[in-house]
């Protein structure tokens, strides 16, 4: 509330003209002036001095409540006060009859209080008539705001009207109109909406205020009457006000006698709104769950505290489905306990209850034979509600209600935590899928180190000299793969080169590929020959491998200065040579497979038996190529693979160009064939070309 401009020139409006009809009063008293139309424009002014104030308070009073019983407590002190001031100020008042008998001040003092007594009274005849304009515009229809405004009307009709006594016309006009506010007032109890909406215990205090009320206001109507000292005071000032505020203080005292009665009827009906209530609060906070909160633990925890809240159930619990592998059974696990434990429940089979649930959509129980029949003889309470958990028609749980008392669920009841259930289920879903994208999400930036790591282990460059050149390519069919390409100076003048693959794909062979380069890197500066490293290998690999992993490597050692190559394969693809036949002069490609099996298959001593070495000599433009199968398993958009002769054949037409030449040759032949179609494995391939 604040002073500004407005509120202040309409105070001023009014108190200029009560003090200028305070001088006109002393002139009439002092003379004895008594002019019935004189007197009747004295009261039009007095009227416009209300009208003044009226509109300085309206402005003052800015806040309002929405809330009855801050409201009612507001009446209460409004109303204390206005009988306070007709109480005092009317006993101190004394004053003289005129030839009619009524009220006339005998001094200046008593003409002063009559003033501020009549605008005392009018002040807080207007205060309380807004006041309670405030509890009656609480979740109005629109009809009510109308018949408010209607009754406002009738109110100022028969006040102005009492202003022409000397009417027998317009006497009997005011009391039509005095009878017409009156039957309006009387409507109003029937849009008493604000009661509906109070609890059990704000309707116990609402009574105990409308009683109240009812007194205070009933006094000061009864006190401002003609026939009493205090209504002989506020009728000498200002009839119109006087009748107007006759009219307030009896709407005000029939208002609060309905509400005081309709309050004690609205009593018994308390526990069923404040059980809608719960219920409204109840969805509100479900939508909450829903609309913000992603935390799977949240969402089950509310939802059993809202059921719980609800029902007024003394167990509530929600156990979720868990799908099992292969031919074994769903699993259940609770998830979510409010008022009990996991503890107490686990004592329980539940499971001739869910297949109950799930035929018929829900189980309530409510006697002893009942629980029997579902195997829960001893179950520590008096009725069960079981309902299914469904979202977009999957089954993902139960939720459970309990109660100590018998016959606890009614079908109201039954709909509502079904309603409930269903809202839930959606919540959880929402939320185990929100944990399950977090959950990929956080792997797939793991996926995304491990990709970027493991291409930190392949060699940046393979070793070139002015006597062979090499290049090569590999890449992983999803994040990270398990084929391996690494080259090591053994000396001076002697190189090795190594081609592997890890069975399998993914995390697991990307571990293997990286633990196959320790090997590599420690085994091969110190093996004398190919089939040394093979055999440390198989034995270093032996006992690391998980059952059902095992790694195919090719091995080659070069000699730089003669062209000399050892070549050994685990199991491997071979090798391929493309060079120069020397009867026919055309370009032949032969394997190069030197017999072998998987590092990890055989113990050391039966992989040895197995192990072949193959040595040749490299002439001038020969080509040596290593590969793991992700070639020639390429698919087409068809589903035809790569194949090992179309890669032969490229091979052959691409020999003529340089190791880089040839590599990003292969790299577009294998673009051109699969059109887009993802490679169904990882993809690696080293080529060595001897000048």
């Amino acid at each position: 509330m604040q002073i500004n401009f407005r509120n202040s020139l309409f105070f001023v409006a009014a108190g200029s003209i009560a003090a200028l009809l305070l001088a006109f009063d002393w002139i009439r008293i002092s003379i004895g002036l008594e002019d019935p139309v004189l007197n009747g424009f004295r009261s039009l002014f007095t009227v416009a001095s209300f009208f003044f104030l009226y509109a300085a308070i309206r402005i003052f009073r800015t806040k309002k409540s929405s809330k009855p019983l801050e409201i009612l407590r507001r009446l209460v002190g409004y109303g204390f006060f206005s009988a306070a001031i007709i109480s005092t100020w009317g006993i101190l008042l004394e004053g003289k009859g005129n030839s009619s008998g009524g009220f006339v001040p005998s001094n200046m003092m008593q003409l002063i209080a009559t003033t501020a007594f009549a605008y005392g009274i009018a002040a807080f005849v207007f205060i309380l008539l807004m006041t309670v304009s405030d509890i009656i515009y609480i979740k109005p229809e629109r009809k009510v705001r109308k018949r408010f405004e209607l009754f406002l009307c009738f109110t100022i009709a028969a006040s102005l009207l009492s202003i022409f006594v000397g009417s027998p016309f317009l006497s009997a006009v005011r009391e039509i109109a005095f009878v017409i506010a009156v039957f309006i007032a009387v409507l109003h109890i029937v849009s008493m909406n604000w009661i509906v909406f109070l609890t059990r215990k704000e309707k116990y205090k609402s009574l105990v205020h409308s009683l109240v009320l009812i007194v205070l206001f009933g006094y000061s109507y009864a006190s401002i009457g003609p026939a009493n000292l205090a209504g002989g005071v506020l009728g000498f000032y200002s009839p119109p006000m006087s009748e107007f505020a006759k009219i307030v203080f009896l709407f005000l005292t029939i208002y609060f006698s309905f509400a005081f009665i309709i309050t004690i009827f609205h009593i018994p009906t308390s526990g069923v709104f404040e059980k809608k209530k719960r219920e409204l609060d109840s969805y509100q906070n479900l939508s909450k769950v829903i609309t913000n909160v992603m935390d799977t633990t949240e969402v089950l925890n509310n939802t059993v505290a809202v059921v719980g809240a609800v029902t007024q159930a003394n167990k509530v619990w929600i156990e979720l489905r868990y799908d099992g592998d292969g031919d074994s059974a769903d699993e259940y696990r609770i998830s979510a306990t409010h008022r009990t434990s996991q503890y107490e429940l686990s004592a329980f089979d539940f499971d001739p209850m869910r297949k109950e649930v799930r035929t018929n959509s829900r189980v309530i129980i409510h006697d002893a034979e009942e629980f029997g029949k579902f195997g829960l003889r001893n179950f520590p309470s008096k009725s069960l509600l079981a309902v299914p958990l469904t979202a977009h028609e999957e089954f993902i749980g139960m939720l459970y209600a309990a109660h100590e008392m018998p016959y606890a669920f009614d079908e109201e009841e039954i709909s509502t935590v079904s309603a409930f259930a269903d809202t839930a289920a959606v919540a959880i879903q929402n939320s185990l899928l929100f944990s399950k994208s977090l959950e990929n999400e956080r792997l797939q930036h793991e996926l995304r180190i491990a990709h970027e790591m493991q291409l930190k282990l392949l060699p940046v460059s393979l070793p070139s000299s002015d006597k062979f050149e090499t290049d090569f390519l590999s890449f992983p069919a999803f994040e990270v793969g398990g084929d391996y390409i690494d080259c090591s100076q053994i000396d001076p003048k002697r190189y090795a080169f190594v081609v592997g693959d890890v069975s399998g794909k993914g995390t697991s062979a990307a571990f293997y590929m990286a633990y196959m380069k320790g090997v590599f890197q420690s085994l091969s500066a110190s093996a004398k020959s190919p089939t040394e490293f093979l055999m440390a290998a198989n034995e270093a690999v032996g006992n690391t491998l998980q059952k059902n992993f095992f790694i195919t490597l090719i091995y080659t050692m070069l000699n730089a200065d003669t062209g000399e190559i050892s070549v050994v394969r685990a199991g491997h693809t071979p090798g391929v040579l493309i060079s120069l036949d020397d009867k026919s002069g055309e370009k032949v490609c032969r394997m190069i497979r030197p017999t072998g099996v998987g590092l990890g298959l055989e113990p050391s001593a039966d992989f040895g038996r197995h192990l072949g070495e193959e040595r040749f000599e490299l002439k001038a433009g020969d080509t040596l190529v290593l590969y793991t199968d992700g070639i020639t398993d390429q698919r087409d958009p068809a589903g035809e693979e790569f194949g090992e002769e179309r890669f032969y054949a490229l091979l052959k037409e691409l020999s003529g160009g340089s190791a880089t030449e040839i590599k990003g040759g292969v790299i577009r032949a294998l673009a051109e064939f699969s059109q887009g179609t993802d490679a169904v494995d990882d993809t690696t391939v080293l080529v060595l070309k001897w000048r």
